[in-house]
């Protein structure tokens, strides 16, 4: 039996990112984003008022505006290694890097004396434990969802591995899948963190959760979801 087909549906430009990874390793992935990131109006923060920045997704960098320009002498926390670099290329100065999402990074902060954060954040975002910090929250921008254009319902009619990085995105692609009468029974479902697991809900053919959060381990579990190699023509897909 053939491989299934792996379907990227997260939005730019990480789609592209994946997309080269998955072609690097041989594969030939559908790229069909169900998000689009957009811009969200938003007022610009005093600097003065805070003693840090804590930012959860390089979109803060990407679709923050000319508002940023006026922060950047506050020290940027940053939830990981994508966003703390444009955070540089953008000339800020990265304190911290996190690797299990911005909770971890609060005893960060404390720890280096911070008491008034400033937290620059997606409309769909998580909430953080309380702690002695004072934190307050600008949002940048939002993530719209997208209907299934006709290539992913077509797809869909065969098995397939789905990649999804968010629980929205998961919520929004199981709904999508059942308002199109689609069988979730082919379907097997590469999920970047455990909290996915509850958005995506039953039925699936399989689902695997990555390791950690991050892309490798992602694509790692989307290879272990297709079970056999990719075929000839998939390992002739060059790199872009």
């Amino acid at each position: 039996m053939a491989a299934p087909r792996i379907i990227v549906l997260r939005p730019q430009p990480g789609a592209t990112a994946t997309t080269q990874a998955l072609r690097a390793a041989g594969y030939d992935p559908l790229v069909c984003p169900l998000f689009r990131i957009e811009q969200v109006a938003w007022t610009p923060a005093d600097p003065d008022a805070y003693d840090a920045l804590l930012v959860g997704s390089a979109n803060v960098f990407r679709h923050g505006g000319p508002a940023l320009a006026d922060l950047k002498a506050l020290p940027v926390y940053a939830v990981g290694g994508k966003t703390a670099r444009m955070a540089l290329d953008l000339g800020f100065r990265v304190h911290g890097q996190g690797q299990g999402g911005l909770a971890a990074l609060l005893p960060m902060l404390t720890g280096d004396g911070h008491l008034h954060i400033l937290r620059l954040a997606g409309e769909d975002h998580v909430d953080l434990p309380s702690s002695r910090l004072a934190i307050d929250t600008r949002i940048v921008y939002r993530s719209r969802a997208l209907p299934m254009p006709e290539a992913l319902i077509e797809a869909l009619q065969s098995p397939a591995v789905v990649l999804l990085h968010s629980a929205r995105a998961a919520q929004h692609f199981a709904q999508s899948v059942d308002a199109e009468g689609i069988a979730r029974a082919h379907i097997k479902l590469a999920l970047f963190a455990p909290a996915l697991v509850d958005a995506a809900g039953s039925g699936w053919a399989a689902v695997r959760v990555a390791a950690t959060t991050d892309d490798r381990a992602l694509l790692d579990a989307a290879a272990a979801l297709c079970q056999h190699g990719p075929g000839p023509q998939q390992a002739a897909t060059p790199e872009t």
